[in-house]
């Protein structure tokens, strides 16, 4: 039992470091200053990955974040208020953005399971209708007056078409 714990440690400190790495990119503002940062700029500007040295194409979208330079090149850039970060605070941020991923995950897959219920339903309501066209005999719908109204043979084919379409939709 103890050289089972030993192994999940010496595995858990092994993987340990590959979960720090992170990504850091290198690009050219509009000004023409190259820049470097964790973070990767807005997705119309071409950038380079350090890490991997993998030159990476932009994807031709709206950026997400828009590089507002309001330093001119020359100028260095201010000194950030210094701020004692302690690792409780570090740990509470990080306990809070795990928190907040898997409440996203969770409704993610809730309305994953709602709307995969609800392809099920309309799939055995599409099923149903086919059923009823394919098997023959009367068919009939109601009209706005609540009269039945009972289909011809181009009428139960446009229905059996229909339903083939909705059982192709909904029950894939």
């Amino acid at each position: 039992m103890k050289s089972l714990y030993l192994v999940a440690g010496l595995v858990m400190l092994t993987a340990l470091p590959t979960l720090s790495q992170a990504d850091i990119y290198k690009w050219k503002d509009k000004d023409g200053v190259t820049r470097y940062s964790d973070t990767p700029p807005p997705s119309n500007i071409k950038l380079e990955n350090i890490g991997t040295k993998k030159v990476l194409k932009p994807t031709g979208k709206e950026p997400l974040l828009v590089v507002n330079d309001d330093h001119p090149a020359s100028t260095p850039p201010q000194p950030l208020p210094t701020q004692e970060f302690t690792s409780v605070s570090a740990e509470e941020t990080a306990a809070k953005l795990r928190q907040q991923t898997a409440e996203v995950e969770k409704k993610n897959k809730q309305e994953k399971e709602a709307q995969a219920k609800l392809n099920a339903e309309n799939c055995r309501a599409a099923k149903a209708n086919l059923a009823s066209y394919v098997q023959g005999g009367r068919v009939y719908k109601m009209n706005d007056k609540g009269e039945r109204e009972y289909l011809d043979d181009a009428g139960l084919k446009q229905g059996a078409d229909k339903a083939r379409a909705e059982v192709a939709k909904f029950c894939n």
